[in-house]
């Protein structure tokens, strides 16, 4: 076991996640970021070549296994704290700006009429004084902790000890040049709270393997580049026969003219994600993977009885975004398109409920996958409609209805949201849970035992997604969670076969012991109706 330990020195690191935009800080550094750091001082300090094969071993190693990262949490500095406002704004000047030549200092200087136009002109606009300022933005991220691991469980080979531990002495930043760093390798790092995984995940960092290095070195251009900067210079302060002999010699060795130095583009992508406790098997579980995939939603304010209208631009939105063949997983359809009897990708609309202030409010919408899908799958499925390919920062996802609201979603990432768009206020054991939409009940039922037979159908639902068959079910139109509305004031699902009404009401489902959500019964659970809260105190609950 090895690591590459990063000690911050100004208490921050200034580097964004999304590219030319610079609105999101990147926390922890990539992998990748940190391997080009190492290239860098390795370019710079004459390209040692067992440095070279170092980290020609590292790039190797690192196709096998991916790193590891023990990183704090942190905070993205912000002109205000709300999550939304972008970075501080800098207004910075330009590049030194051409100067004419068309007049002299002299000349200009000695005119009783020269204006400050023209002075500029002739050399003022070189002071940043003058020079026109642009806003600029410079994401920053706060950690906790300044100091980060890189964490390898394989064992560095002797030889290589050394060489890559005076690289790593060599690296001076990481990301921005004013994010200053110190480097060491070490045989004894802490062990990794993000480790790599084909799951479920929330984050995504570029990391590097076999071949970067040398991209890295043919992006930069460094010979080429010196090279005909110095025959450039030659040429220009040469004079007759020998500026020829010097020209052609530019346009022989250089014929596409004159090299670049170009950015890198990025590498490999892989989600990152914590250690986290499987299911324990005293506590049963529904069909749906209790890792929900949550995202915040912005714009215009929405309640929960839009959920259909809300759901339904959010799957037309997935299926866009899913490269062809959509599988019967999240289509819920076969094939030759019929609906499919096994389980499918269900949206619960996240709201603000269960707490002394809640006025039922739409704060997110979430993605319950099934449990028995490949990792592989799921990434080919969601990461063209979770992930910007370009700068793997989160897509920012428009949805609109054509009528009646248009708001965006992106992937909740803040190391402490708010209670409601945690997945552990909607999943963890609770043998109580109540309906924050309501249950959409498959048929409808007549006489004085109505309710009763109605509470029936709603067991035979939770045994239907593989939780036990409940002790108790009461229905009622009003629901128990706070800030709900009345059931009435959510619009009825309507049968395909006959455009019928289904009837919806209001639960509170009791089980014999505590039993795991995602929870979501009834004919329209994989559309956000159904979707139940669980009602055993916890702690967390307190913070809305």
């Amino acid at each position: 076991m090895f690591g590459i330990g990063i000690r911050y020195l100004m208490g921050w690191a200034m580097a964004a996640v999304d590219g030319a935009k610079k609105e999101i800080a990147e926390w922890p550094p990539h992998p990748d970021r940190v391997f080009m750091a190492l290239a860098a001082a390795w370019f710079e300090t004459g390209k040692d070549a067992d440095e070279g094969t170092a980290l020609r071993w590292l790039e190797e190693l690192s196709e096998c296994e991916k790193p590891g990262i023990s990183a704090s949490p942190f905070e993205q500095r912000h002109a205000f704290k709300d999550r939304n406002v972008r970075p501080v704004t800098s207004f910075v000047p330009v590049n030194d700006t051409s100067m004419s030549r068309t007049q002299t200092v002299r000349d200009i200087c000695s005119n009783p009429d020269a204006q400050l136009d023209s002075l500029k002109d002739i050399g003022l606009a070189l002071v940043p004084e003058f020079r026109p300022r642009q806003p600029r933005a410079f994401p920053v991220a706060v950690p906790h902790n300044p100091i980060v691991y890189l964490v390898w469980q394989d064992n560095i080979p002797r030889h290589y000890i050394e060489t890559l531990a005076n690289l790593c002495r060599k690296v001076v930043s990481v990301g921005h040049s004013a994010s200053l760093v110190q480097m060491w390798l070490t045989d004894d790092p802490p062990q990794p709270n993000l480790v790599p995984t084909d799951n479920i995940t929330t984050q995504r960092l570029r990391v590097f393997g076999p071949g970067r290095l040398g991209y890295l070195e043919a992006r930069f251009n460094r010979e080429a580049v010196i090279a005909y900067a110095d025959l450039d210079a030659q040429m220009k302060n040469s004079g007759g026969n020998n500026k020829k002999a010097l020209q052609s010699k530019l346009h022989e060795q250089f014929p596409k003219g004159k090299p670049l130095s170009l950015r890198p583009e990025p590498g490999l992508w892989q989600g990152y994600g914590p250690v986290t406790e499987e299911l324990k098997p005293d506590v049963s579980g529904t069909v749906f993977d209790q890792r929900l995939l949550v995202l915040g939603l912005s714009g215009k304010r929405l309640t929960l009885s839009t959920t259909l209208k809300l759901t339904e631009a959010l799957r037309g939105a997935l299926l866009a975004a899913c490269p062809q063949p959509i599988p019967e997983w999240l289509s819920g359809h076969t094939a030759d398109r019929a609906a499919t009897k096994l389980p499918h990708v269900a949206l619960l609309p996240l709201s603000f409920v269960d707490h002394e202030h809640a006025d039922g409010r739409l704060m997110g919408v979430a993605l319950a996958l099934p449990r028995d899908i490949a990792p592989a799958d799921i990434s080919r499925c969601l990461d063209p409609f979770l992930w910007d390919m370009k700068t793997g920062a989160p897509s920012r996802i428009r949805l609109f209805d054509g009528l009646w609201f248009e708001c965006h979603a992106e992937l909740e990432l803040r190391e402490s949201p708010p209670w409601n768009l945690c997945a552990e206020a909607w999943v963890h054991p609770s043998r109580v849970w109540a309906s924050v939409t309501p249950v959409v009940l498959d048929r409808h039922f007549d006489g004085k035992d109505k309710w009763e037979k109605a509470a029936e159908i709603v067991k035979n639902a939770c045994e239907r997604i593989n939780l036990p068959r409940p002790a108790e079910v009461l229905l009622h139109p009003v629901s128990r969670v706070r800030g709900v509305p009345h059931a009435r004031e959510f619009p009825y699902i309507t049968r395909k076969k006959d455009s019928g009404r289904m009837h919806h009401v209001h639960a509170v489902i009791v089980f014999e012991k505590a039993v795991h959500g995602p929870v979501l019964v009834g004919a329209g659970r994989f559309r956000g109706y159904g979707l139940c809260r669980p009602m055993d105190r916890r702690e967390e609950e307190t913070h809305g």
